[in-house]
């Protein structure tokens, strides 16, 4: 069998429907765990309707490599739990991969923009058509210890650039001998080009043209971020050099005590602090992206149900979205994953109203911006290790001290190569 088809989660073999659909998801928290959650709402489903659903669980190991393949023409489930729809239906074109349902949009979710998040939306539209229902985002609000801001005279998160460098160099402090016993800030999270990503945006770039075709990363904003981010670290010496290197751990460093900001961290953050971590509780809040030289911006990934090009259950699988996009499904779903949804009337639950951070959440969706890109070599472009373009861009520049003009040159020439090579 090709590594496109998934295993069951729970038997380890591969299944198929015979007489109704098939439905890949990826595991969220446990795997046996979530495979229980999913078998009990396909149930559901199938107790309704009538059609019966073979589940399988990818594994996030091999799932980017699963779904590339699925792009190329590979196995391919009806319908699935998906991410990175530009990308994948570039590569796809009209054979492969995600399918359009623009002509079924005002049959079956009427409602689409008066029910979800118009912000959230932009993940599920590509090329004028539209895909599926985004179920689960993955916004980056900043966080900050509280009683860390507090010792210092800070009563409130930095709301712009300017305040991010001067609130770092008050919270950065170093012993007698210069070693620093508390960092000021973190860009992001431990991936880092995760955390990186943003503050480009916020200078108003963008890496390509919207069609997927042209890089756009040697200009003006692209030096100016770096410019900012090399500060922080050289010249203000407020952040971590080593945030960059395996086994840099914000989030261990923000729990310890020894970093008082992190610029972007995942929604599900809050939900960790308040399980695993209660002694921390009235230490630390979230709060809105800082502004930038142009915009506030906040890192938005998102995952969407969908159909896969050659499904032969075209309206069976479109009632089983139907099903699994009502409001109370969508609310059983966040709370299982503690990740934010796309529907308003999830985000408006008391789930997601009951405390300030999570309302902070909620507002930082209004700063979404996508992560996709509709380049079918954005994968290569940005992978999370030496040898990509944008992670040597700024490992280079930001680590080794490369000259900015130098190596920003260099990589809008190799990132156009991996476009024009990607596109043939």
């Amino acid at each position: 069998m090709g590594s496109a088809l998934a295993l069951n989660a729970i038997n380890g073999f591969v299944t198929f429907a015979q007489n109704g659909i098939t439905f890949w998801t990826h595991p969220y928290g446990d795997t046996v765990e979530w495979a229980r959650f999913m078998e009990e709402l396909m149930a559901e489903f199938t107790a309704e309707t009538g059609i019966p659903v073979t589940l399988e669980t990818l594994s996030w190991d091999n799932a980017g490599q699963t779904w590339l393949l699925v792009a190329s023409g590979g196995a391919h489930p009806d319908a699935a739990d998906m991410w990175w729809l530009y990308t994948n239906a570039a590569i796809g074109g009209d054979e492969y991969g995600p399918m359009p349902l623009t002509e079924y949009q005002e049959e079956y979710f009427p409602d689409l923009n008066e029910r979800f998040i118009e912000a959230a939306l932009q993940d599920v539209f590509w090329n004028g058509d539209f895909y599926g229902i985004p179920w689960r985002g993955d916004i980056r609000p900043m966080i900050y210890r509280t009683d860390i801001f507090e010792e210092n005279g800070l009563t409130a998160a930095p709301d712009n650039w300017d305040e991010i460098v001067e609130y770092a160099k008050t919270l950065t402090v170093r012993d007698d001998a210069g070693n620093v016993e508390r960092w000021g800030f973190s860009f992001g999270s431990s991936t880092p080009l995760t955390a990186l990503f943003p503050y480009y945006w916020a200078a108003g770039g963008e890496f390509m043209t919207e069609d997927g075709v042209t890089a756009t990363i040697d200009n003006d904003e692209m030096r100016q971020t770096l410019q900012w981010m090399y500060d922080l670290i050289w010249t203000h010496q407020v952040v971590d050099p080593n945030f960059m290197e395996e086994g840099y751990d914000p989030a261990a460093e923000f729990q310890n005590g020894r970093l008082a900001m992190i610029g972007g961290v995942s929604d599900s953050y809050g939900q960790d602090l308040t399980r695993d971590y209660p002694e921390l509780d009235g230490q630390w809040m979230m709060a809105i992206p800082p502004m930038g030289p142009e915009r506030r911006v906040a890192f938005s990934g998102a995952g969407y149900w969908g159909l896969l090009r050659g499904t032969e259950h075209v309206e069976e699988s479109l009632q089983l979205i139907q099903f699994l996009a009502r409001d109370e499904n969508m609310l059983k779903f966040a709370e299982r994953t503690a990740r934010v949804s796309a529907n308003k009337a999830v985000m408006n639950a008391d789930f997601w109203q009951d405390a300030e951070w999570k309302r902070v959440i909620v507002e930082t969706i209004d700063y979404a911006h996508t992560s996709q890109h509709a380049a079918p070599g954005w994968s290569i472009i940005s992978a999370q290790t030496r040898g990509s373009v944008l992670y040597d861009l700024f490992y280079d520049t930001l680590v080794l001290q490369q000259d900015i003009d130098e190596v920003v040159t260099r990589a809008q020439q190799q990132m156009q190569e991996v476009m024009d090579q990607s596109a043939l």
